[in-house]
């Protein structure tokens, strides 16, 4: 089960590197299953920061984390019948236990809503905010971050994609679902605009606050596609064999970032100095291994 499921991650970042290099050109998935899988970025010498654990946290000692628990492989349950934060598993869960066992601390993870996480940060109810959230400039405005992961957009259909999107342009007059209040849901306005400027009618989007009820929609019908980010849908197309395909992907130029209060500098290089020391010793490597995740993600993007 591994093996498939790696083959599939490789065969998914292949197929985005592929289009990266053409602006929304096409490209056959099942060519792109053939190519020699990527390689890692070149062994570098990183500067480890001394590592000495923030001193402005809520509760002393504990590192508290919120965290919308309904993204795999980032953060999930185990099992539908577990409900308890504190046995929720995912790169991002995994990664938040080595960062705050590096720093000495306990790590506290509270379950929260994708729409109310920033707020949450800003209210002083969380450290941080450790849950695939885009560095972005909304966000940036009222919280700081620290890059941890490149990541991208990809749109999905159905296997065979007889609805026939290849690029954005073909997203014109179509029905798509996305999560709503992130950087998707910016992106596909601006197509949906672009569509009716040109002549053509808009997008027709479907927002949703969950993830798990935007990708239902493709599964009862009601969309010809989903617009997620690269991780979710890699994710999904591995438990969902031969039924769901990438019909294009979008450049993988954003990050994923830890969010921390504005004024906390503490937190922030402590992070830093953390995720440093675990990516010297290959331990975000393993875990990006476990989750069956591409390593060369580990290095963000320079912006």
């Amino acid at each position: 089960m591994r093996t498939h499921r790696v083959a599939a991650i490789v065969a998914i970042a292949l197929f985005v590197a592929a289009c990266n290099g053409g602006g929304g050109a096409t490209t056959n998935p099942t060519q792109v299953a053939t190519n020699p899988p990527p390689t890692s970025p070149p062994s570098v010498a990183l500067t480890v920061k001394p590592i000495t654990p923030p001193t402005s946290l809520i509760t002393a000692g504990t590192l508290t984390d919120c965290v919308d628990i309904e993204y795999p492989p980032m953060e999930y349950f185990p099992s539908a019948d577990v409900t308890d934060p504190g046995q929720a598993v995912g790169f991002d869960v995994d990664a938040a236990k080595a960062v705050a066992a590096k720093l000495g601390l306990k790590l506290e993870v509270k379950n929260t809503g994708f729409s109310t996480l920033i707020p949450d940060l800003q209210a002083g109810r969380c450290d941080i905010v450790w849950s695939a959230l885009y560095v972005n400039t909304t966000r940036l405005a009222v919280a700081d971050a620290v890059p941890y992961m490149a990541t991208g957009q990809v749109v999905m259909v159905k296997a065979g994609n007889s609805v026939g999107i290849h690029s954005q342009a073909d997203l014109c007059g179509k029905a798509v679902s996305i999560q709503t209040g992130g950087l998707v849901e910016e992106r596909i306005n601006a197509a949906s605009k672009a569509c009716t400027d040109g002549g053509k009618k808009a997008i027709s989007i479907q927002g949703y606050a969950k993830v798990a009820d935007e990708l239902q929609q493709i599964v009862l019908g009601r969309v010809d596609a989903v617009w997620e980010t690269d991780t979710a849908v890699s994710d999904w197309i591995l438990n969902h064999k031969g039924e769901y395909e990438v019909a294009y992907a979008l450049a993988r130029d954003d990050n994923y970032g830890v969010y921390y209060a504005k004024g906390k500098t503490d937190v922030g290089t402590a992070i830093q100095a953390a995720l440093d020391a675990l990516k010297a010793d290959g331990s975000l490597t393993a875990l990006a291994t476990k989750y069956a995740m591409d390593p060369a993600i580990l290095e963000p993007v320079k912006k």
